[in-house]
């Protein structure tokens, strides 16, 4: 993919959207992404590598859209149509045709950038606020459609039985069986599952560096926003919740205390079925596993880059804690109330 100079790239903004402004490059691992700071806020001009089709894009952005529209309280990046309507541009850089959008700048730290630095009283406001979110996100999502969302997504955990010949590739016995007996154990229930439990739209990628953290009213802190729709897919309603939960208990001492903080704040916005809350354990443990599973065929694939394992410590450190604890222990203060 040719290299769009931050000039060129701010050319494209006037001429499109009639934003001007100061304009820097950010950090991408594919995409050329621009941040323009405004007159009238901030924005991001995202160019994507030509790998993507233009419906996973339309995806993101028809979720973007519909989420704005449903939850506005609900931070996430905002669609900007150009000049012509359109919320997605199919224009020429170096003679090559890239698609093009503007979004709006989120502003403010990571989770994972964030939690270290708060004490206990202000951690479990920001674990009910993540799941907070994180509920009002699947809300905001519910029947809603595209045929991009039935794509084929490496971290869709329903695809977790297409990883499982990376056991072989586990050198680590004890961790081998963790993974052998809780991943063999979700893709067992699978075919139930997908008859049994709700199935929809899912952001499925709240984890620590997607989560941005803001000001709360009255000091402290709370989930601003959900950014980063790069690996939406159909699959469980649960998925999204678990998520949310495998990244954050990560960096508690007590995770279980941490995720039953994240549960009641999700389903203060959106009640699950018992039958999904009974296997909220289940698919916690499975992400951690597909997580392991994933980072081995990477790390198989490329054994020259360390950071294909970079955030594997704690994933198996949590994973080995949750493996030994009761299925019911994080929902059980919730398994009384009726959810539908």
């Amino acid at each position: 993919m040719d290299i769009l100079t931050a000039d060129a790239a701010l050319v494209l903004a006037r001429r499109h959207w009639n934003i001007r402004g100061e304009i820097e490059a950010l950090p991408s691992y594919a995409d050329q992404n621009f941040r323009i700071r405004g007159e009238d806020g901030d924005y991001v001009l995202k160019v994507a590598h030509p790998s993507w089709s233009r419906a996973d894009i339309e995806l993101e952005n028809q979720a973007m859209i519909t989420l704005a529209a449903r939850e506005p309280g609900l931070g996430v990046p905002r669609v900007q149509m150009a000049e012509g309507g359109e919320h997605l541009l199919a224009l020429p850089v170096d003679g090559q045709s890239c698609l093009v959008r503007m979004l709006s700048y989120v502003p403010g730290a990571t989770y994972a950038e964030s939690i270290d630095a708060l004490d206990a009283s202000q951690r479990s406001v920001l674990h009910a606020s993540l799941g907070q979110a994180v509920g009002r996100l699947t809300r905001g999502l519910r029947d809603f459609e595209h045929p991009a969302a039935d794509r084929q997504h490496d971290w869709n955990l329903m695809r977790l039985p297409t990883l499982m010949s990376e056991l072989r590739h586990i050198s680590d016995t004890s961790l081998h069986d963790i993974v052998d007996q809780h991943a063999g154990a979700f893709c067992a229930a699978l075919p139930q599952w997908r008859a049994e439990l709700p199935v929809t739209v899912l952001h499925n990628d709240a984890n620590d560096l997607n989560v941005i953290v803001a000001d709360a009213n009255g000091g402290g802190k709370q989930v601003g926003a959900v950014i980063d729709f790069g690996d939406m897919c159909t699959s469980f309603r649960l998925a999204d919740l678990a998520i949310a939960c495998t990244y954050a208990m990560q960096h508690e001492a007590d995770p279980v205390a941490c995720a039953q903080r994240i549960v009641g704040g999700y389903l203060a916005e959106l009640p699950l079925r018992r039958a999904e809350l009974e296997q909220l354990h289940g698919f916690i443990l499975a992400r951690l596993c597909h997580s392991v599973l994933m980072a081995t065929r990477s790390h198989r694939e490329q054994p020259d880059n360390p950071f294909v394992l970079v955030s594997q410590q704690g994933v198996r450190e949590l994973l080995r804690q949750l493996a030994g604890t009761e299925r019911d222990v994080i929902v059980r203060p919730f398994l009384e109330v009726h959810h539908d």
